[in-house]
């Protein structure tokens, strides 16, 4: 798996699939997750609501509606309401599901943003680390590329330590 960290949205890539982090109600309402809505359409948020509840842990796909970077989003949960803190454990297993999803759909690449500002009390190193872990514990063919992106300097600073273990 290629592992690509870049100072971007997840919306700056042509990917099979984007991720979307949010609670396990679905809201599309901060963050990555209103990024992805606000350029693909409520449709998006609409088809997840059909689903959820679903928990931490867990991962659902949808149309990105009317995105052309994508033609799917992997939604995640990394916290139990908008309102909640994500938790470390909550992040890795989010990261975790959205891999699986993908690996299970056959999408050859995927588009991976930090969790956003419900994450905010999680030191960048910490949060880097658990994320980049995932990514790279995940042995299987698919997804073939993985972009790790945000435009935080220092979770970026974090990404590029922990994705490069010789430097």
């Amino acid at each position: 798996m290629e592992l690509i960290v870049k100072n971007a949205n997840v919306l700056s890539f042509q990917v099979t699939a984007l991720v979307a982090p949010t609670s396990t109600r679905g809201l599309m309402s901060q963050g990555p997750g209103l990024l992805i809505k606000l350029d693909g359409g409520d449709v998006i948020e609409q088809e997840i609501l059909k689903v959820a509840p679903f928990a931490v842990g867990a991962a659902s796909i949808t149309s990105a509606g009317h995105c052309t970077q994508a033609q799917h989003v992997i939604h995640v949960p990394n916290r139990r309401e908008d309102a909640d803190p994500a938790r470390i454990e909550h992040v890795r297993q989010s990261v975790r599901a959205a891999l699986v999803a993908a690996h299970r759909m056959g999408y050859e690449s995927i588009s991976v943003p930090g969790p956003g500002p419900c994450a905010a009390h999680i030191h960048p190193r910490e949060l880097a680390r658990a994320m980049v872990d995932e990514i790279r514990n995940f042995k299987d063919s698919t997804p073939s590329v993985v972009y790790l992106v945000d435009s935080a300097p220092e979770l970026l600073k974090a990404f590029e330590y922990f994705s490069n273990p010789t430097k």
